[in-house]
């Protein structure tokens, strides 16, 4: 269901798709990790912690920008699954810092809508009502921030041991040099908050927004122009396949197919030879490629335009500040993973095309039999395309996977019990998959041959690694799993045969009956109209077999393929004319009629009514 959808929805779903995996599989994954781990022990450290020996040390960020302000030092934590309040690791305590800061700086933004519509003043351009100072608490140096607003200061960091430690300094010129830092900070703050700034960065970020809409909607009205423009080339390309398939099948115009398909051609006066239509539906398939190819860009372009206004939205406004960095680290590399996915789609999708058209220009080989390799060699590069993209696909979802942090060898151990339970679900399915792979390569069918499968039979309308598609005479679509396929007649491979067989009456002249019979298909096959349909001369076979209700005559009249069945009717329908005018009957049953009158039938009665009466008087 999910490859009926253009390449671009199927992109939106899969995107979906990985999403809700991360955020399904996430606690599964970790779960699992704990449960491998020994008494508990857990000795894992987060990506931001560095140890050095019996320290562990992590930054401090901004509460602005998620800038790194200064490093904090904590000794070792082996054991992160079982924490106690005298010695909690370093991020926790990091956490707590930005978490003080993060309540200094709502209470120094205020109400910033308020803010945004409040008169200019040179009051407003600069504040300078937070204080940031040292003091002494517990015996250990500490910094505070006291504004206007509230009656006691608030401890944002202390000085420890370890940090002393660490840095190797006096508590005194750390606490200085961390003071500085948080007094850079706290004045940041209060320019981004002030009135005017606010102002002046909201106004960028509309700015921004109107230019992202503007951006998408160009590149959307090209989209829409490349989109017609590309639906009229497909549909150009696909009435030059029926065009060569009249051409190579040496069809007319006025030709009607088998099972009522009928060649729809736009203009078929353009078109001189069989070359020609193979020529302009390189050409066209060549310009179809371009175009999606350039679609593709276009799609990419709107998604990357979005990105980065996003983006820069998050730099201009302070309130957003905080997820600038979020903007530009995991969502950056999961749009580039899931572009190198798509763009290796594209690769192997171009080079799977130039493979198949380099192999169906081949000079050496007969037109017919190229035609057929055409055939079959569109069929494998569908295939190849759809099991090429599913492998990516795949390879996108286990680096998504492991940019979340998320063990895919963890989730493949989850995966297995539901994978072994579904494998026995799944046997049919890979019974058709198989089959299909060997209907390829055994070249045994391919898309536009009229087959027999089984007491089923009609054209082959659609062929995929899981099922073949017949449409019979009365417009029926079949669908047949490829396991089930053991016995396959194809009626359309290279060449086909009328088998035409009649009956005719003894008293008919043998010689007569096959001359007639010969001179018939001999004018069929001279015939302008004819000549392309009956490739080979027709053979008068003779007399099969002689019965009581006459003799059979076989003749045998070897076609293009699907014109059997045309060429047939045409030739029974002549047959019929000439018999008529040569006076030629049609074989039936003989018939043996007895007449009183005939000399010996009284005899024969006289003799039945003595052998009745002699029966009579030996009963009484």
């Amino acid at each position: 269901m999910l490859l009926r959808f253009p390449l671009r929805i199927r992109f939106c779903l899969i995107s979906l798709l990985v999403c809700w995996l991360v955020i399904g599989w996430q606690t599964i994954a970790l779960g699992q990790i704990a449960l491998t781990t020994e008494n508990n022990y857990n000795s894992l450290l987060p990506l931001e912690v560095m140890q050095y020996g019996n320290i562990e040390v992590t930054w401090v960020k901004s509460p602005i920008n998620k800038q790194e302000l200064f490093q904090i030092a904590s000794p070792t934590v082996i054991d992160r699954s079982n924490l106690q309040s005298d010695r909690l690791p370093v991020e926790i305590r990091a956490q707590n810092i930005e978490a003080l800061l993060w309540l200094a700086v709502t209470r120094i933004r205020g109400d910033v809508f308020t803010k945004i519509f409040e008169p200019e003043s040179p009051q407003n351009l600069v504040p300078t009502s937070t204080e940031v100072f040292v003091s002494t608490l517990n015996n250990r140096p500490v910094i505070q921030v006291k504004d206007s607003n509230s009656s006691r200061p608030l401890t944002i960091a202390t000085v420890t041991q370890t940090d002393v430690d660490f840095y190797s300094q006096t508590p005194e010129q750390i606490i200085q040099d961390w003071q500085k830092i948080i007094d850079e900070e706290i004045a940041q703050i209060e320019y981004f908050y002030s009135p005017p700034v606010i102002r002046n960065r909201l106004i960028q970020a509309i700015a921004i927004l109107l230019g992202i809409l503007a951006i998408s909607i160009i590149l959307g009205l090209m989209y829409w122009l490349l989109d017609r423009r590309l639906q009229k080339l497909q549909l150009k390309y696909d009435a030059g396949i029926e065009a060569s398939k009249s051409a190579t099948q040496g069809e007319s115009k006025e030709t009607v197919q088998p099972l009522e398909v009928q060649t729809l051609v736009n203009n078929p006066n353009d078109i001189n030879d069989a070359g020609d239509i193979f020529e302009q539906q390189t050409s066209l398939e060549r310009r179809l490629g371009n175009y999606k190819l350039l679609g593709w860009l276009l799609v990419w372009l709107v998604i990357l335009s979005w990105y980065l206004g996003l983006y820069a939205i998050t730099t201009r406004l302070p309130l957003l500040m905080r997820w600038s960095e979020d903007v530009l680290s995991q969502p950056l590399q999961l749009l580039a993973i899931w572009f190198l996915v798509s763009l290796l789609i594209q690769i192997s999708r171009t080079f799977i095309h130039h493979s198949i058209s380099a192999w169906k220009a081949n000079p050496y080989i007969p037109f017919g039999e190229s035609q057929r390799k055409s055939l079959r060699l569109t069929t494998i590069a569908n295939a190849l395309k759809g099991f090429t993209a599913f492998v990516f696909i795949l390879l996108g979802i286990a680096l998504t996977l492991t940019l979340f942090n998320i063990s895919t060898g963890s989730i493949l151990a989850g995966g297995a019990v539901i994978g072994l339970a579904i494998s026995f679900g799944t046997q049919n399915l890979i019974k058709d998959v198989v089959n299909g792979c060997l209907i390829l390569l055994e070249d045994r069918f391919a898309v536009g041959d009229v087959i027999a499968i089984n007491e089923m039979n009609g054209l082959v309308e659609g062929f995929n690694l899981r099922i073949t598609q017949l449409r019979d005479s009365e417009g029926q679509l079949i669908t047949i799993p490829n396991s089930s396929i053991a016995e396959v007649r194809n009626l359309t491979r290279l060449w086909s045969r009328v088998d035409f067989t009649i009956e005719v009456a003894y008293e008919n002249d043998p010689d007569l009956v096959l001359k007639v019979l010969e001179e018939v298909a001999q004018e069929m096959y001279d015939s302008r109209d004819w000549q392309e349909k009956l490739p080979s001369p027709p053979q008068v076979l003779g007399i099969e077999r002689l019965s009581h209700t006459g003799m059979l005559i076989r003749v045998w009249l070897v076609t293009a393929p699907l014109q059997q069945w045309v060429v047939g009717r045409e030739y029974r329908l002549q047959v019929r004319k000439a018999f008529a005018k040569h006076n030629i009957v049609i074989g039936r049953p003989q018939w043996i009629n007895y007449s009183a009158s005939l000399p010996g039938n009284d005899l024969h009665d006289r003799s039945i009514d003595s052998l009745s009466n002699s029966t009579i008087e030996n009963n009484s």
